[in-house]
């Protein structure tokens, strides 16, 4: 598929990434009402978006518990790609990504770790519980648009604010925590085969599915020239103004990715070239002059497993 044909394609792919990130078990039928494109088309569309990485999920993305927590551990190896193979499968490690910067390994972990022994291991740049990460839905498809409008917004920051919210207890059992495996990367799929796989009845799963957003944050992400084109930078900022943050980056031409660290605040954007890389950091030294956050560190990511 060429290039051009997805640009025309582009209004319309993101009529359908927009219904599936407002209503994400919408069927089909409905985002054809909803849009006015024929239902043979968002299907078609829909195959095209998944298997260009145009779109991903809906996702899961588990809020924090008083019962269970998750950790985001930035870490720096000597030997980055043998650290970052040696943890594929490690316990307790739900993701990890390599990159090359202030710190070459992140993992997210279900439980804090000593990584100190392990071989080539020189430092933690940052370990903490993590909060949900949030994705905000993608208003503009045009860099110099969406750089526009956030001039136009900024201002100094007030209130102070982290995107942290903790419910009282995660309760799921062994059939639960199955079900959030099978579907973590794409609620959307069909039930049946992992029922069957594992022998979960229907009616649990049905309860599981109706009371997901209470335990979840159910997101759709949206990379309008396909994810693997874009550069993805990781950053993490020193600063009491997390949701100011991301509501001030989150409007960039893809989506971008947040969660919060104590204090710190991880900031994941994916960008095309290195015109956009320059535009956007002169933008985050215009927030740094505004007082956003005191300091920053970024890496390039390499790999990830998310």
């Amino acid at each position: 598929m060429s290039r051009i044909s997805t640009g025309k394609k582009l209004p319309k792919y993101y009529k359908i990434y927009e219904q599936i990130y407002n209503t994400p078990d919408t069927p089909l039928y409905q985002i054809t009402k909803n849009t006015g494109i024929s239902r043979s088309t968002v299907s078609r569309y829909l195959r095209e978006m998944y298997g260009l990485s145009i779109i991903r999920g809906p996702m899961l993305f588990l809020k924090p518990a008083q019962n269970y927590h998750q950790y985001a551990c930035l870490l720096k190896f000597s030997n980055p790609m043998n650290a970052y193979s040696h943890f594929a499968g490690f316990p307790h490690v739900r993701n990890r990504t390599l990159c090359a910067g202030t710190w070459n390994i992140m993992l997210i972990c279900e439980r804090i770790m000593d990584f100190s022994h392990l071989k080539g291991f020189q430092k933690s740049v940052l370990q903490g519980v993590k909060g949900a990460t949030y994705l905000p839905k993608v208003s503009y498809l045009n860099w110099d648009s969406s750089m526009n409008k956030i001039y136009n917004m900024l201002s100094l920051p007030e209130a102070k604010s982290v995107l942290y919210e903790e419910i009282k207890e995660n309760s799921w059992e062994y059939p639960e925590w199955t079900l959030f495996d099978y579907f973590k990367n794409d609620i959307r799929k069909q039930a049946m085969p992992v029922l069957k796989e594992y022998t979960i009845r229907f009616e649990r799963y049905q309860k599981w599915m109706s009371r997901l957003q209470e335990v979840a944050l159910i997101q759709t992400a949206f990379y309008p020239r396909g994810m693997d084109t874009y550069i993805i930078f990781d950053f993490v900022f020193k600063s009491d103004y997390h949701r100011q943050l991301a509501d001030i980056l989150g409007k960039l031409p893809s989506t971008s990715l947040f969660f919060s660290v104590g204090s710190y605040f991880f900031v994941r954007l994916f960008l095309l070239n290195k015109r956009e890389k320059d535009e956007l950091f002169s933008l985050l030294f215009r927030l740094g002059e505004l007082d956003f956050f005191t300091d920053f560190y970024y890496t390039v990511v390499v790999a990830t497993s998310d």
